[in-house]
């Protein structure tokens, strides 16, 4: 078993409150569990409302085929055009 694990940090320069912030990561999450069936986590920034720290993991057996997925996440979010990825990690973790 692999886990493949993601973190990006997303600058969103033209929000205006920590309110406009939440509606459009609420928009971003849902645009890809629909499209990619990934669920995407806030995990820091939370008080910053240009900025914002964000998570998914996926699982599979095969860390090319996640490598993949994680890969046609991440263009699916740049591709939505809600802000600019100024740092993307990726880890994967094996188990037997």
């Amino acid at each position: 078993m692999v886990v493949g694990v993601a973190q990006f940090e997303l600058f969103m320069p033209y929000n205006q409150s920590l309110k406009e912030k939440r509606h459009l990561l609420g928009k971003l999450k849902d645009r890809v569990l629909a499209q990619m069936k990934v669920v995407v986590s806030e995990v820091g920034h939370q008080d910053l409302w240009q900025r914002a720290q964000l998570g998914f993991a996926v699982v599979g057996a095969d860390e090319r085929v996640l490598d993949a997925l994680i890969g046609r996440t991440m263009q699916a979010i740049v591709a939505m055009g809600l802000g600019e990825v100024l740092r993307e990690e990726r880890d994967f973790l094996h188990y037997e």
